[in-house]
């Protein structure tokens, strides 16, 4: 079973999107802050990140905790959300290392 690691502030997204993905049987994880996002990558080592760029109370935002995620483990794919995007995240979410759907 695929695991996936679903980090954002808000309690709601992370469930909903946990939930949308157990249905399809996935098995989920979610963290609400950076620091709970690191802790949980490198205890469940998922296969895929789900990751939103705005993380309020956070020491790390989504693009810096992308990098952290790279340097940990570069092959695990990482998806960035954002209910704000623009051009210039996108382009340095991808040049981060976020997976480009154009690939």
């Amino acid at each position: 079973m695929h695991k996936v690691l679903i980090t954002d502030d808000e309690k709601d997204i992370c469930f909903l999107i946990s939930e949308i993905l157990k249905d399809e049987k996935y098995l989920t994880y979610t963290a609400l802050n950076s620091n709970e996002a690191l802790s949980n990558f490198n205890k469940y080592n998922p296969d895929l990140v789900i990751l939103d760029v705005w993380l309020s109370n956070s020491k790390l935002d989504g693009i810096e905790l992308l990098k952290e995620f790279k340097i940990l483990n570069s092959s695990v794919p990482i998806i960035i959300i954002s209910g704000h995007g623009t051009v210039d995240l996108a382009v340095s979410a991808i040049k981060n290392g976020a997976y480009d759907f154009l690939e």
